[in-house]
């Protein structure tokens, strides 16, 4: 949840104002600003991972001009970006420096593995990813011998509606927040075909996409979801079409649905 509001910036100004040396004052404004920075990376969460300048300002307490300020010196360095007018999310730096540090220790000990034997035993790329804001992110990939060009680059985000493993992340999302995105970033024809196949991948728990991100790419995935807080994460394999035959398919979707289940198993107890 995000935090209550600070009392960073009322102290920090106290301590400039109380005859300091013009040193000390530049030392505690840098401090200050700093400060402001943390503070407001600190209400992105996974509860709220959009929010406005408004937003911003009324949660930390630190004045709209400055919150604008700090956002524009963030986003030039791609810690934050923009999701749509007015609104702002983690952006692609952000998430893998945060990614590179829960590899160590997280979850990702348990779903490594499991990629390295699901791109050994088919062959094929396997890549993991979860929502971030209005964005699918691919958090770690696994090639094979003959690797392809994919989209899905780790770290970089791509729309939910588009590619396997995206969809799979959208059909499992909490119902507000999926209409939400259908109703925002879905052109209005496409709606209604949208909901019911993600209505078909809940069911079925697994979805196909061919040549929806990159052209000549299938792909499959499946949901696992996290012990810790029911985060929707994707498992997927994605190769070149040509690679492709009916009993192959089968074959990938059922190696995809097992590793998905197996490590879906070892997430049970992650807490």
């Amino acid at each position: 949840m995000p935090r209550p509001r600070s009392q960073i910036p009322a102290a920090a100004a106290k301590q400039v104002s109380a005859g300091q040396t013009p040193a000390a004052q530049r030392a505690a404004a840098s401090t200050q600003s700093v400060e402001r920075v943390l503070l407001l990376l600190d209400q992105f969460t996974a509860e709220q991972p959009v929010h406005t300048v408004d937003q911003l300002s009324q949660l930390t307490g630190v004045p709209r001009s400055t919150v604008y300020r700090l956002l524009t010196l963030l986003r030039a360095h791609d810690i934050i970006e923009q999701a749509g007018e007015k609104r702002y999310q983690l952006g692609p730096r952000a998430i893998t420096m945060g990614y590179v540090a829960r590899s160590m220790t997280d979850i990702a000990d348990l779903w490594r593995p499991a990629l390295e034997g699901l791109s050994a035993s088919t062959s094929e790329t396997a890549l993991i990813m979860r929502r971030v804001g209005n964005s699918a992110v691919c958090v770690d990939r696994v090639e094979c011998d003959h690797p392809v060009r994919l989209s899905f680059e780790v770290g970089r985000t791509m729309p939910l509606h588009a590619g396997a493993g995206a969809k799979v992340i959208l059909a499992h999302s909490a119902e507000d927040l999926r209409e939400s995105y259908i109703s925002s970033a879905v052109p209005a024809p496409q709606r209604t075909g949208l909901r019911a196949e993600l209505e078909s991948i809940r069911q079925c728990g697994w979805g196909e996409s061919s040549a929806e991100v990159d052209r000549g790419i299938w792909a499959v995935a499946c949901p696992v979801f996290s012990g810790r807080d029911r985060l929707c994460l994707a498992i997927s394999v994605a190769l070149p079409e040509y690679r492709l035959d009916p009993e192959r398919r089968e074959a990938l979707r059922a190696a995809t649905l097992d590793t998905a289940a197996d490590l879906q198993q070892k997430l049970a107890y992650f807490t």
